[in-house]
């Protein structure tokens, strides 16, 4: 960062800051984000201070406005690349909105941790959550297929999605899950299988 109560080394930084305003619009007008119209406009004062401009150059406004233009630019294609690199990870099949590899990750140890509680499930209740959260078949239904009460079936699938959200949970910030915190929440479980 410039110290503005000092004056610039040259002329043209003098043009640059005065014109800041400006060029800080363009960049914006460009990349669409003001983070990185900071950071474009940074980077063409940075260049000014490493290498002045020549003095043969007849309009320093227009050729700062360039330099800003062509380096959002540069910044989008890079941006644009960058993005492209992470979108979908082929090797392990899971694909990220954001294109981050940690996301996608994250994402994928949360599905596993999902998948081996499902697992772990007594088969009337993995049944029983399966049909009502994947195939979205009502409690009700379920209750008279199975034979059982509406209110055992509420309770089976309550207790079965907490454990799911747990595991979930605890993966996504690598702490042990509620039942081993908290055993006696679970304790009742035991007596609805």
């Amino acid at each position: 960062m410039f110290n503005v109560s000092e004056p610039p080394a040259n002329e043209t930084l003098r043009t640059a800051l005065a014109l800041r305003p400006k060029l800080l619009a363009a960049a914006r007008r460009i990349t669409r984000n003001p983070t990185a119209a900071e950071d474009v406009v940074q980077d063409v004062l940075l260049q000014l201070v490493s290498a002045p401009l020549r003095p043969d150059v007849v309009a320093p406004a227009h050729y700062l406005m360039r330099m800003v233009r062509n380096q959002a630019m540069d910044h989008l294609r890079r941006t644009k690349r960058e993005q492209g690199l992470f979108i979908v990870d082929k090797i392990s099949g899971c694909a990220s909105v954001y294109g981050n590899p940690e996301e996608c990750v994250r994402q994928c140890q949360a599905y596993s941790a999902l998948q081996e509680t499902v697992g772990a499930m007594p088969p009337r209740t993995r049944m029983f959550y399966e049909r009502h959260y994947f195939d979205n078949v009502p409690q009700k239904v379920i209750a008279e297929e199975a034979g059982v009460s509406p209110a055992l079936v509420c309770g089976l699938l309550r207790e079965a999605h907490t454990r799911c959200l747990d595991a979930v949970c605890a993966e996504e910030r690598k702490e042990p899950s509620c039942k081993t915190a908290c055993p006696r929440r679970f304790a009742s479980q035991a007596s609805y299988q």
